[in-house]
């Protein structure tokens, strides 16, 4: 689906002649990531999804959940286990695909991996220009972990907001943009300052602060008595099969980036970023609960997740016969995840313990990205290269720890590594890579091979409390790949094109996937050092055209992915758990959207995804369902009333349900209708203020539920521990948001 912006930007001042101008639907939106180059959106072979500042303004969007409610074919799930009581988001699922198999970036820089008990929540978006969304696999420009697609964030530059003045003829050195917002699902409060500054000619500056305040959501539309599951007795469940735990949340966000351009032929910027997230849930879903004999008391858990960002890039427009431009960028991420968690409990005997449990997860990396192009006229045709070398180093550390006192004896108990493990690793990517972008027929016809030759190493590093098993020895792994990809576009005329795409992706197991090792009692976890990487062919293709009015684009894909890793996996007649390759799955969909201009006031758009998908376990297997959410449609009208700064949309949501399960007892959601609306208002050239309506009519539905994770009937235990009610889409939710600018 292709989302385009198509009122004025976020924060700009009007003039009187602009202020009664209709709004333009705009076919010029650029994505970078999908071609490592500018390139407009309807001429990229292939799908891709751009979110602008505006959207994310005008719909006050709140987190990376809400980023893609319009974005048919993409999910965002919510996580409610007892190992995750914070309701994290897991991560990014595109057609079908998710986890680590979608990469996620930051300018180029990636984004930590999901393990077990973790989740990709580390963004945040009051400093984002644009999010980038490329479906299918990108592994040929960025490498081997984009099987399934791209979610690419793109932070601010000072002329994002500096343009405002220099539109206005402002002799002004600098702009500053001041917002808050509310959201009544989770209470969430945020407030954002970033001031732009032009220090001289050559130098320019951006900085911000954001802060953001909030609790649990509130699920208005679950039910207590946990719906078909039911809700076990209080002796097994303290909360209402409705109620996520107590929750309070502090995200501060810091932000900050120089651009120096010495002359017109060399840009420098060098940007930091700090973002820390501190959560405090009292889980209370087990308060009082009794199980062999010992009573459950407070139980007070702590999430501290922090991601930084210092990068330094360089663009140097050559201007050469042989060489047009080079850019470097040189990137050091530090990202972890710290899990504390305190609990009382009450023995048998009448004694109490106290347990303090640490999980802490940490990624580091250390990323060089080096990019040149040329371009060159050869017969009748027309080049341009694209071509460099991208290896990054990093480092996986996972640590766990759990200290356990008898406060009526003061014995204290240390266990290293218990209820899950994996060994640290050390991981090094160094590839390289070449696109030609190749005219023919005088720019009608394009054809855009590109080619990547990757390589993988793996080293682990056995920390305090690993157990080796005999045979499964966590060793040293390597791994080349060359990965091909071709596009094409034609255009039939000045307003019809065609066009195709194939592409291969490579994907690397983690460390978690091959060197996960626990003995127990009543099971056991089991390294497997022998996984296969896991690789996709993927094919697309469909017809777009462009109007004065408007702009529709159709296309349909189908990808084949070979040695699908699967988690946690029993292995028959046993109590040993391990990760395994399924031999195949195969996922085909139809994806398509528009926008037309009805009125010089009234804009209609619409877009769609349809996915169907099977996996063979084993070679030579029968065909089974592979879980993917099969059909939703999103249109939606924009009415303009310029003259007042008005601009008015509605949005409907329309959900088929899931026909298909990977087995007969997983839960299938079914559809539902949903509309929202939203309302922005600028009084005056540096005042907005917005509003919003989400699910209207209040209706109660599922949405999200990927992976078949959730049965259709279910223990005590685990009904007790983690709900399907807890997977209830929000009710009605309102929004509210303003902001100044000077």
């Amino acid at each position: 689906m292709l989302v385009f912006s198509c009122l004025p930007n976020a924060g700009r001042a009007q003039s009187a002649a602009e202020s009664t101008r209709p709004a333009a639907i705009e076919l010029d939106q650029i994505t970078v990531t999908a071609t490592r180059g500018e390139k407009q959106v309807l001429d990229v072979p292939g799908t891709v999804s751009i979110i602008s500042r505006q959207e994310l303004d005008e719909r006050i969007t709140r987190d990376m959940q809400d980023l893609v409610r319009y974005q048919p074919g993409i999910n965002v799930n919510r996580q409610t286990t007892s190992t995750d009581p914070f309701a994290n988001f897991g991560g990014f699922t595109i057609r079908g695909v998710g986890g680590n198999r979608v990469q996620m970036q930051v300018d180029g820089a990636r984004v930590i991996e999901r393990v077990t008990d973790g989740n990709r929540d580390f963004v945040d978006l009051p400093f984002l220009k644009t999010v980038e969304i490329v479906r299918g696999p990108g592994s040929v420009l960025w490498g081997a972990d984009a099987l399934g697609g791209i979610v690419a964030y793109r932070t601010l530059d000072p002329q994002d907001l500096l343009k405002g003045q220099d539109r206005l003829n402002k002799d002004k050195p600098y702009a500053v943009r001041l917002n808050s917002a509310y959201d009544s699902l989770d209470r969430s409060f945020v407030k954002t300052g970033v001031a732009a500054f032009r220090f001289s000619p050559l130098l320019e500056g951006i900085f911000g602060v954001s802060q953001k305040t909030g609790h649990e959501a509130k699920l208005t539309k679950a039910r207590a008595d946990g719906g078909r599951w039911g809700c076990p007795v209080p002796s097994t469940r303290f909360l209402g099969c409705n109620q996520l735990n107590p929750l309070d949340t502090t995200v501060w966000n810091a932000f900050g980036k120089l651009v120096f351009k010495p002359n017109g032929d060399h840009t420098f910027k060098l940007t930091g970023e700090y973002y820390d997230s501190d959560s405090t849930v009292n889980q209370l879903h087990d308060y009082n609960v009794v199980s062999s004999g010992i009573r459950n008391g407070a139980y007070i858990r702590n999430q501290v997740k922090s991601r930084k960002r210092i990068a330094l890039e360089h663009e140097w427009d050559v201007g050469a016969s042989f060489l047009d431009s080079v850019r470097w960028q040189a990137s050091y991420s530090p990202q972890s995840r710290t899990f504390v968690s305190n609990r009382l409990q009450t023995l048998a005997n009448g004694q109490q313990r106290f347990t303090r449990g640490l999980h802490d997860y940490q990624e580091q990396f250390s990323q060089l990205d080096i990019q040149a192009k040329s371009s060159f006229a050869l017969g009748p045709s027309f080049h341009r290269l694209t071509y460099g070398f991208q290896g990054d180093i990093t480092r996986t550390d996972y640590k766990r720890q759990d200290d356990v006192r008898n406060l009526a004896t003061n014995v204290l108990t240390t266990t290293v590594a218990g209820g899950f493990n994996f060994a640290n690793a050390t991981t090094t990517r160094a590839d390289i890579y070449l696109q030609d972008e190749i005219e023919l027929l005088q720019g009608r016809w394009t054809i855009t091979p590109g080619i990547r030759y990757a390589t993988y190493n793996i080293d682990p590093r056995l920390g305090p409390g690993y157990v080796v098993v005999p045979g499964k020895e966590p060793r040293e792994l390597a791994s080349q790949k060359v990965i091909p990809q071709v596009g094409t576009i034609f255009k039939l005329n000045e307003t019809y094109s065609l066009y195709g795409r194939y592409a291969e992706g490579f994907k690397m197991p983690t460390a978690e996937q091959l060197y996960t090792s626990l003995p127990s009692t009543s099971f056991q976890l089991i390294p497997n050092p022998d996984l296969r990487p896991e690789s996709v062919r993927s094919y697309e293709a469909g017809v777009r055209g462009q109007f004065t009015e408007g702009w529709f684009s159709v296309g349909v894909f189908h990808a084949r992915y070979k040695d699908f890793i699967q988690s946690l996996y029993q292995i028959p007649g046993t109590v040993d758990y391990t990760y395994r390759n399924v031999s195949q799955v195969q996922i085909s969909g139809i994806e398509a959207s528009a926008e037309y201009r009805l009125h010089e006031r009234w804009l209609l758009n619409a877009s769609l995804s349809y996915q169907y998908a099977d996996q063979r376990v084993t070679v030579g297997a029968a065909k089974t369902p592979f879980d993917v959410n099969p059909f939703k449609a999103v249109t939606g009208v924009k009415y303009l009333m310029p003259e007042y700064g008005l601009e008015a949309e509605v949005i409907g949501t329309f959900a088929g349900g899931a026909n298909r399960a990977s087995t007969t007892d997983t839960f299938k959601q079914g559809g539902y209708t949903v509309f929202d609306a939203y309302l922005n208002w600028k009084p005056t050239s540096f005042v907005t203020l917005r509003g919003g309506v989400e699910n209207i009519f209040d209706r109660r539905y599922f949405a999200n539920l990927v992976g078949g994770s959730y049965a259709k009937t279910a223990s005590t235990s685990v009904a007790a521990a983690n709900p399907l009610e807890l997977q209830t889409a929000p009710g009605r939710t309102f929004k509210l948001a303003a902001s100044v600018e000077f």
